[in-house]
């Protein structure tokens, strides 16, 4: 299943969209989930560190910043390297 998103999300530009509205993303060699729903504006991590980012008061962990920053290089016009 794993390999079948990957597969999805690299053809697809970098995202993918499922029947619910969620885009999925993956960061280049990590295999953690990163969501968002644009309904909500909410995004949504696999990793340990966003499960527990309310302990150390942060709101987002290092994989859903990478996917933000990506998109907003994107948006510039400037090429990622960072998208699977």
């Amino acid at each position: 299943m794993v390999r079948r998103l990957d597969y999805l999300i690299k053809k697809f530009d970098g995202v993918m969209i499922d029947d619910y509205g969620w885009e999925h993303y993956k960061v280049k060699g990590k295999d953690y989930d990163i969501r968002f729903d644009r309904s909500r504006m909410e995004w949504a991590c696999d990793c340990l560190a966003f499960t527990y980012r309310h302990k150390f008061k942060k709101m987002y962990c290092k994989h859903i910043l990478e996917i933000q920053d990506i998109n907003l290089a994107q948006r510039r016009g400037r090429a990622s390297a960072g998208v699977v």
